[in-house]
Order: C-alpha cells, then sequence, then structure tokens
C-alpha cells in the first residue's frame, strides 16, 4: 500500500509513475553513455584533488535531464580531470540529513534565509569513509563546509560530534545543536571533475534516491545535478560556457529541501513552488 504521505506527491513529481520498457531501456542507455563519457577523463593526480578542495566557494547549480548532462559533459575531457575510486570516476554517494524538531533548516531554506545550514553524515561507500558535515549559506553566493572524519558508517551524534556541531553553529540565531535529529536519507552517484586550468570543481549527481525515516520515499528519475564550484567565480570557464551553449539557467537545488517538500506537501512550500514545477517539466 503506498504511504499516504507519498501519494499526493505524484500529482507534482510525474517521476513517481514508473517507466514504461521503454524508458527504463533508455535511462539504462543513458546512464551507460554517461560511465563511457566520465571514461574519457585523465585521473587526477592527488596533488590536484588535494590542491582544489574549495572549502569556501561560489556554488552555482543547474538542473537537467541525463541527456543535457551528457551533452555538457561531452566537450570537457581536455579541461577537466577526473577524480577516481576503487570502483571507477562514478561513485556512490549516501547521507543522512540532520533537522530540528520544527525542520529549521528546511524552512530557513524555503524562505530564503541569508544564514542557513545543512546537517549531514555523508558516507563514502568506494573509500569506506564518513564525515560529518555542516554547510553554511553565508550569502546569497558564498557557501562554508566544514567537517569530521568520523567512524565508516557511524551515525550517532556522540559527545566529539556535538562539540565540532556546537563549535560551528555557535552564536546569535545558531540551531540547537540538542534538537537536530536525523529525518532523511540521500542517495546519488556522483561524477567529480576537477579544472586543470582553473580553481574549479564540477559535480554530477544523478540517480537520486530520498527516503525519510519513516519510510516515504521520492525518486529523481531522470534527473541530474550538475554543480560548478569556484574560487572566485567566473562564467567563462569551459564548463559554464558548456552549460551556456547547452541553453542551461542557474538554478536552485536542495537535494535535502526539494526532496522534504515533495514528499511532504502539507509542509509550506509556496516559495519552492517554481523549482518544484520545473523538476515535474524535467521528469515527465
Amino acid at each position: 500500500m503506498t504511504s499516504p504521505a507519498v501519494a499526493p506527491v505524484a500529482s507534482l513529481a510525474s517521476d513517481l509513475v514508473p517507466l514504461g520498457t521503454a524508458g527504463l531501456e533508455m535511462a539504462e542507455l543513458e546512464m551507460a553513455a554517461l560511465i563511457e563519457a566520465a571514461g574519457r577523463f585523465t585521473v587526477a593526480s592527488a596533488e590536484l584533488r588535494d590542491g582544489c578542495e574549495l572549502l569556501r566557494r561560489v556554488d552555482t547549480k543547474f538542473v537537467c535531464t541525463r541527456a543535457a548532462a551528457l551533452e555538457v559533459i561531452a566537450g570537457l575531457a581536455g579541461d577537466y580531470a577526473a577524480l577516481s575510486v576503487p570502483s571507477g570516476t562514478v561513485a556512490t554517494y549516501r547521507s543522512l540529513y540532520f533537522d530540528t524538531g520544527d525542520l529549521r533548516c528546511y524552512h530557513d531554506h524555503r524562505r530564503g534565509r541569508r544564514l542557513r545550514h545543512k546537517i549531514r553524515v555523508r558516507h563514502y561507500p568506494d573509500r569506506l569513509l564518513s564525515y560529518l558535515e555542516v554547510k553554511t549559506k553565508q550569502n546569497e553566493t558564498v557557501t562554508d563546509k566544514r567537517r569530521l572524519a568520523i567512524p565508516f558508517l557511524a551515525e550517532v551524534l556522540g559527545a566529539a560530534e556535538q562539540r565540532f556541531l556546537g563549535a560551528v553553529l555557535s552564536g546569535a540565531g545558531q540551531l540547537p545543536v540538542d534538537d537536530l535529529h536525523p529525518v532523511m536519507r540521500i542517495g546519488f552517484r556522483r561524477l567529480s571533475l576537477v579544472g586543470l586550468h582553473t580553481a574549479e570543481r564540477v559535480t554530477v549527481d544523478l540517480g537520486l534516491d530520498a527516503e525519510t525515516v519513516d519510510g516515504a520515499r521520492w525518486s529523481g528519475g531522470d534527473l541530474v545535478v550538475v554543480e560548478v564550484k569556484q574560487s572566485p567565480f567566473c562564467v567563462r570557464t569551459p564548463v559554464m560556457r558548456a552549460l551556456s551553449r547547452a541553453a542551461l539557467r542557474e538554478q536552485s537545488m536542495s537535494k535535502y529541501t526539494m526532496a522534504t517538500a515533495l514528499i511532504r506537501p502539507e509542509l509550506r512550500r509556496n516559495r519552492l513552488l517554481p523549482e518544484l514545477r520545473s523538476l515535474t517539466r524535467m521528469t515527465s
């Protein structure tokens, strides 16, 4: 039986409707084509990878279909190198998001609050690593990311984790650490590129799925999120030019916020409706 929390979402997010055989075959072909395209990039050296951490940066997001993402990355192999994992160049990511009892993180993003946070435990299964991460949006352009290494697959906010969160989130108007609890799991696969001649990282996220701790689910289907992380921001880099040629425009897209709005339509989300409708059109 379909969960009551999920049923109303289908009217807005049509990707919840199962694909037919032809649709599944096309999705598999496009996924295979993306993985093949990823294999054309040289593998980033350890020096190149470590020299482009960009924990303080300008993030620019674009949301598109797999076919559009393939068009964008097809001509970038001469300007970017791919980060590798033991399984290849497309890594698996699994995250557990935390929020307050009144969903402060969700509502701060929904309202467009200038200072807002996302708190998550992120697992990197290909590398057997886990981190507690805090992403802080300082203003409309600058994002800070702080993280604490934790045992692989650990998800409990113990004393060390709470001290870390307390230090990062301290100050007036910040989140109450003792009210944070797990609310949603989100998984996806990621191709990560590093600029050979630019201070830039590019991530291509596909195969997005989300599940609340009480079992309500949402799948992104054909959706791909391309994010360009730069320091400083520049519109003239190869990837930004490729995105422009593909007629893709910057679009706000928080995986946690959008998945929460889609799975829980009873929450206030008026400000998010243009982005939600855009996602629906892409997955129709």
